[in-house]
C-alpha cells in the first residue's frame, strides 16, 4: 500500500510539472533518414519536419553537421506553438565509394536545448565498370587500349579496319574535331560529340596500298579534342606490310642466302665488327629486296643492290658496333623482305659475346 501511494505521488508530480512547463518543445517527425545509394560527386537532399508542441515560440539557434560534406539549412523565424518548421539537409558524395553516417545537431531555445538527427547511405560509382574496362586514360578519355596491332597487311589491300574503343570519364561534353594521321591511315570518331560518361569508338581504316614501307612499322596518330585536361590524344598503330603474291601470275624469283646466321664470337667492348653475306637470285625472274631491317641501332645493315637479276648476286654488309650494346651475350636479328613468294620474310641471326 505504501509503494502504491509513493508511485501515485510521483505520477501526479510529473504530470503537474509537465503541465506547468510553459516553454517551447521541439518534436521531430523523424530522427533519421537513409538516402540509399548516392552517385559520387552528386548532391542529394532531405527535409526534416518538426513541430513546436510547447506553449511559447520555438527558435532554432544553430544547426551544425558533423562533416563538411553535409550542409543544413533551417527556418530563422520563430515557430509558434502548434506550427511546423523544417530543416533541409544536403549531402554531397565525395569521389570515393563508401558508406556514410552523419549527425546533425540542433540547438534551440528549448529545455534541453540539444536535439539530434542523422542521415546515412552509400556513395557509389555508377561508372565503375566502364572505368575498369577503359583504364588507359589520356586526359578525360579512357581507352581500352591506346595501341592497335593490324598484324600482317598486304600491299594490295586498300581497306583494313579496326577500332579504338573509348569512354568519356568527365562531366563535360567532349567534341572530336579531327585526326592527324599518315596518308595510309584514316580515322573517324563515332560519335564525334561524346556526352559525359558516354562510350564511343575510333574507326581506323588502313590502306596498305598507300604504304610503301614494307615490314614492321609503327605509325602515330593524334586525336584532336576540346578536352581541357589534354586536348591531343596520342595513339599508336603497328603493322607488318607484306607483299601480295598473285597466284595467277608466275614469279620464279628465288632468294638464296650464303648463311642464315653468323657468330662474331668474343669481342672487346668498343670494337666494330663487320661481316658480309651473299644474296643470290637462283630463280628465273628478277628478285626485289623490299626492305632490310635490324632490331638494334648497334647493328647497321647495308645492301649493295635492291634489285638482283636472275643468276646474279648482291651483298649484305653487317656492321656491329659493340659500343652500343650491353656486356655479355648479345643476339640480334636482321630481317630481309623480298619478292620471293616462298620466303618473303627471312631472318638472319647475329650473335656476339662482349667482354
Amino acid at each position: 500500500m505504501r509503494q502504491l501511494i509513493f508511485f501515485s505521488f510521483i505520477f501526479f508530480l510529473g504530470r503537474s510539472l509537465a503541465q506547468s512547463y510553459q516553454g517551447p518543445v521541439l518534436k521531430l517527425d523523424e530522427q533519421s533518414f537513409n538516402f540509399g545509394n548516392v552517385k559520387i560527386k552528386s548532391k542529394t537532399m532531405h527535409e526534416f519536419y518538426y513541430t513546436n508542441i510547447g506553449r511559447k515560440p520555438l527558435k532554432l539557434l544553430k544547426v551544425t553537421a558533423s562533416c563538411g560534406c553535409t550542409t543544413p539549412q533551417w527556418d530563422s523565424l520563430p515557430i509558434q506553438p502548434g506550427q511546423k518548421g523544417k530543416i533541409t539537409v544536403t549531402f554531397e558524395c565525395f569521389p570515393i565509394e563508401k558508406t556514410f553516417s552523419k549527425t546533425i545537431s540542433i540547438e534551440s531555445n528549448t529545455d534541453p536545448s540539444l536535439s539530434l538527427i542523422e542521415i546515412n547511405g552509400t556513395c557509389i560509382d555508377p561508372y565503375k565498370d566502364q572505368k575498369e574496362r577503359y583504364n588507359k586514360f589520356i586526359g578525360s578519355i579512357g581507352f581500352v587500349n591506346t595501341h592497335i596491332d593490324f598484324d600482317k597487311v598486304y600491299n594490295n589491300v586498300t581497306l583494313t579496319q579496326k577500332l579504338f574503343y573509348f569512354f568519356n570519364n568527365s562531366d563535360d561534353t567532349i567534341r572530336v574535331s579531327g585526326f592527324i594521321t599518315p596518308e595510309h591511315i584514316l580515322c573517324a570518331a563515332s560519335p564525334d560529340v561524346i556526352l559525359p560518361h558516354q562510350e564511343g569508338s575510333i574507326i581506323t581504316n588502313y590502306n596498305a596500298n598507300l604504304n610503301s614501307h614494307f615490314g614492321f612499322g609503327i605509325d602515330r596518330i593524334k586525336m584532336l579534342t576540346n578536352d581541357i585536361d589534354l586536348p591531343e590524344k596520342n595513339l599508336v598503330i603497328s603493322s607488318t606490310v607484306m607483299e601480295f603474291f598473285d597466284t595467277t601470275q608466275i614469279n620464279n624469283s628465288s632468294l638464296f642466302l650464303s648463311e642464315n646466321s653468323f657468330d662474331f664470337g668474343d669481342v672487346k667492348l668498343g670494337t666494330v665488327k663487320v661481316h658480309t653475306f651473299e644474296i643470290r637470285n637462283q630463280g628465273t625472274d628478277t628478285l626485289f629486296i623490299r626492305k632490310v631491317r635490324s632490331t638494334c641501332g648497334c647493328l647497321e645493315a647495308i645492301l649493295t643492290n635492291y634489285i638482283i637479276a636472275p643468276g646474279r648476286s648482291g651483298f649484305l654488309k653487317l656492321s656491329f658496333n659493340t659500343a652500343g650494346a650491353s656486356m655479355g651475350s648479345n643476339s640480334k636479328i636482321v630481317t630481309l623482305i623480298s619478292s620471293d613468294p616462298r620466303k618473303p620474310m627471312l631472318n638472319i641471326g647475329v650473335n656476339v659475346n662482349i667482354k
